[in-house]
């Protein structure tokens, strides 16, 4: 048997391909992102961007509820999207990006819907605090409340408790990793799976694709290291093992993963180094590069091929 651990490429067999030209489009309107604005304006603009300008790659109808569940800093906000009927579904506690403090669950409505149908799948996107108010690891102790009360209600809201997946992208993909590392030296409650898409994994390490495409792409090395500043209260708090999870010592007992990366994105690199140290760790794991992508595929500004694409590994998690 084959045990080598290999990156697939979409398309199949595809290593590279030039920038998609409508990404590339998007990015020369918008220009770099501006860290000297205030962080409301910022919150607005990419919250508009990310909701809008997402494919909606869904049919028919959704029920829709926004719950509160009480949490170590406060009531936390739980948006939860599921297909219009009353079967017990598998479910996946998302976590957005926007570096830890732009963006929110309304903001990935779309993201939402497009997974809940393509996997038949409830969704549950995660208010979770956010900095500069609330620093590491108030997020990543939202997280931790979040999934237990997908566990403590999967009856009432009809998830399937055997099949609770973790997914997020970015910052959001950050927690999630985070999240299945602090579940596994704590409650270890039985994740399903945990979906990495675009995640950044290490705040510690510095892989070539963060030099080799740190402007022009949507995220910037400006961009990351203004999030990183406010989103850790001590530069000494980004190098643990759940803000960093490349760096744990130790990631044997984890939970299936699929870890999705696209060609020119700063952080493709961190994410498939952690894809091979889940593999060494004996974590089944399926990484997907998308060629031609950049960081934002998974919201605004991927093509609809390869959103749908990228919906169809989710529902293959499921």
């Amino acid at each position: 048997m084959d045990t080598k651990f290999r990156v697939e490429t979409w398309p199949e067999g595809v290593i590279s391909l030039p920038p998609d030209a409508a990404l590339m489009q998007q990015f020369k309107r918008q220009g770099n992102f501006n860290v000297k604005m205030p962080v409301p304006v910022m919150r607005a603009m990419v919250h508009l961007a990310t909701r809008f300008m997402t494919h909606r790659l869904y049919k028919g109808t959704f029920r829709h509820r926004y719950q509160k569940m009480n949490g170590e800093g406060g009531e936390i906000g739980m948006r939860i999207v599921r297909p219009d009927t009353d079967e017990v579904l598998p479910a996946v506690l998302y976590f957005h990006g926007g570096g830890g403090m732009l963006t929110d669950s309304s903001s990935y409505l779309r993201v939402m819907k497009n997974i809940a149908y393509h996997a038949h799948a409830a969704v549950a996107g995660v208010d979770y605090r956010r900095a500069p108010e609330a620093p590491y690891p108030a997020g990543l102790s939202d997280a931790v409340a979040a999934l237990q009360w997908m566990y403590d209600k999967a009856g009432k809201y009809g998830f399937d408790p055997k099949r609770i997946s973790i997914a997020g992208d970015s910052a959001g993909g950050n927690l999630a990793a985070g999240l299945a590392l602090r579940n596994l030296h704590g409650a270890r409650l039985p994740i399903y799976r945990q979906i990495l898409i675009n995640a950044r994994v290490t705040h510690r390490q510095h892989f070539p694709s963060i030099s080799k495409y740190a402007e022009g792409y949507g995220l910037t090395r400006t961009a990351m290291d203004y999030f990183e500043g406010k989103y850790f209260r001590d530069p000494s708090d980004a190098a643990g093992s759940y803000a960093s999870p490349l760096s744990a010592p130790d990631l044997r007992g984890l939970p299936p993963a699929l870890v999705i990366t696209s060609e020119y994105d700063p952080l493709r690199d961190e994410g498939e180094a952690y894809a091979a140290a889940l593999h060494s760790a004996g974590v089944p794991v399926q990484a997907v590069r998308f060629a031609g992508m950049a960081h934002t595929m998974v919201v605004f500004g991927a093509t609809k091929p390869a959103a749908t694409y990228c919906l169809q590994l989710i529902k293959g998690c499921m």
